[in-house]
């Protein structure tokens, strides 16, 4: 059975886990107290207008070359609520563009207000199920050892390490590590650099380190980080790696050490407590980027397009008080 329809057919499989774990923990009190209903993600299922509108986008990645390493992007925005993530993911397509040779080989899943109205037009919501079926389908395009996906995840991160996917009042589901590596393991992705900015972020560098990936997070897994909460057009790591390192470098190590350095000022300037990015490279991943970077071109660097516009009072006091949204600065 696809891995898809196992997703769409099966409940997720951390719910299940936790609620074995919850009742071997208090049996004796379940025997005398009603069960309570399990939680279930309320984000919208894949199907009509946004099945169709993954699978068109999904319908104009090219295929890969032979003898060519070809670089896949895949770009998730968590939270509908705010610009940045959106902004980062939107940006990453001109980015790679450009400057990677990936042109068309993006696909955007994008939680964000107003979408129909952006310059690109609509994009497919980032979901679980969106997510492992973009997955699987990029798993089918590119070659596992000559390719790699580039897989850039914004967001809010939990301190359970969670990441969450927020597209719209009372639509919400939450991605933990182990789902990201069960999607990727079950879509036959190979070699991979996993970008994730979000709060927490260092908690999925045990459950994805890999030979064949390259991790990088905004923040140790005990650490938030900043930016979000509609104060800025980018978060601050975003900012500090994806328009300012990946401009002036293609190594993805490189770029991730130089980010460090900007966010650590930023933070040193802000009074606020290092993030401290973290960083994980597997043994076999190295010379497949490296052999990427020697038949890119020499290209300009690209303009960050989004500025910030200040949101109304009353907006800043919902998005405030939103549980997993409650610090305004970090993610």
């Amino acid at each position: 059975m696809p891995a898809f329809y196992r997703r769409i057919l099966l409940p997720h499989l951390r719910h299940a886990a936790l609620a074995g774990a919850l009742v071997a923990a208090i049996w004796p009190a379940l025997a005398r107290t009603p069960e309570a209903p399990a939680w279930e993600p309320t984000t919208p299922k894949l199907e009509g207008q946004q099945l169709a509108l993954l699978d068109a986008e999904l319908a104009r990645l090219p295929a890969q070359r032979p003898g060519v390493t070809d670089m896949y992007v895949l770009g998730v925005a968590g939270d509908v609520d705010e610009d940045v993530f959106g902004n980062e993911v939107r940006y990453l397509r001109d980015l790679s563009a450009q400057r990677w040779g990936s042109a068309g080989r993006m696909v955007s899943l994008v939680n964000q207000p107003g979408q129909s109205a952006a310059p690109d037009g609509a994009m497919p919501l980032a979901t679980y199920d969106s997510l492992g079926y973009a997955l699987d389908a990029l798993g089918r395009t590119l070659d596992p050892k000559e390719d790699v996906l580039f897989l850039y995840l914004s967001s809010h991160g939990l301190d359970d390490h969670s990441v969450y996917l927020h597209t719209g009042p009372e639509q919400e589901d939450y991605l933990a590590p182990e789902d990201l590596a069960r999607l990727l393991e079950e879509a036959g992705i190979g070699n991979a650099v996993i970008v994730i900015s979000a709060c927490y972020s260092g908690g999925f560098i045990p459950v994805l380190k890999a030979p064949d990936r390259m991790i990088i997070t905004a923040a140790r897994e005990d650490r938030p980080s900043f930016g979000c909460g509609n104060t800025d057009s980018a978060t601050w790591f975003g900012r500090a790696f994806l328009v300012e390192a990946m401009n002036a470098t293609n190594d993805f190590a490189a770029a991730y050490a130089q980010a460090g350095v900007t966010v650590r000022q930023r933070e040193k300037q802000e009074g606020e407590q290092p993030s401290e990015p973290q960083f994980q490279s597997g043994s076999s991943i190295a010379p497949v980027l490296a052999r990427w970077r020697q038949a890119l071109p020499q290209t300009a660097s690209v303009p960050y397009p989004f500025v910030y516009q200040p949101k109304p009072v009353e907006s800043e006091r919902s998005i405030n008080a939103g549980g997993a949204r409650s610090n305004r600065k970090a993610n």
